[in-house]
This record gives structure tokens, sequence and C-alpha cells, in this order.
């Protein structure tokens, strides 16, 4: 589901920025159905289980994409700086590279937690009358 807030961020980017910000955003959905979209410090990130999967940065003179490894925490994502559509993969060789990831999320998907069993209301006691 789309996110307004990334429509406003491509929005008020730079004016060579926009259609790579939208091209990716495209490629990223089409490639991945059902990714969600949200803003972390300040720029589009795309989550993948919950988990961040790809993010976007427009900047002065580049853009900036990054499709993160689901082990990011020892790994980092891989990134590419882009000034023009034209230096982006084709969209075949694009999305090869994006579902590669996300099989790569896919494998690595954390085991679900089991659920907490309730306890057992109290009974309560009964008072006798005597």
């Amino acid at each position: 589901m789309p996110d307004a807030r990334i429509d406003a961020y491509i929005s008020k980017a730079q004016p060579f920025a926009r259609p790579i910000l939208t091209e990716v955003r495209k490629r990223l959905h089409a490639a991945v159905p059902g990714l969600e979209e949200t803003i972390k410090w300040n720029a589009p990130f795309y989550l993948f289980d919950g988990r961040i999967f790809a993010s976007t940065a427009g900047f002065k003179a580049h853009v900036k994409v990054l499709l993160w490894n689901p082990e990011f925490k020892s790994a980092m994502p891989q990134s590419r700086d882009v000034e023009s559509l034209e230096e982006l993969p084709s969209a075949s060789e694009f999305a090869k590279q994006v579902k590669a990831c996300a099989a790569a999320f896919r494998a690595t998907a954390p085991e679900p937690k089991p659920a907490k069993k309730k306890a057992a209301p109290a009974k309560k006691k009964s008072v006798s009358k005597k």
C-alpha cells in the first residue's frame, strides 16, 4: 500500500531524482508484491515481513538505492549511487537482484514465537454458610 509520506518525499526531491525514486519504488513493488512502505530517518524505506528490505534517498547530485542484507547487523547493505534513470540496471536485472534479496530474507525469517498459553482462570472459592 502506498505511503503518502513517500509521495511527499519524492515530490520534494531534486528534479533529477524524482523519476529515479519513482521508478525504483515501482520496480521494488513489481518484484516483491506486498512490501510495506514507511519513512525512517527521513527517507523512504521498504519493509519485508517487518524487516528493512530496501531504502532510497535523494541527495543533491545522486540517489542512493540500498538493498539490505537480511543479516544487516553483520553485513552492510548493497548500495548504488544513481544520477540518472539510465544508470539503473535494466528492469529485468533489477528484478533479479531484488528477488534474490527477497529469497535471502525468506530463508532467514525469524521463527515465529510460540503463542503464550493463557493461564486458566482461578476458581472462585465457594463460601459455605453455616
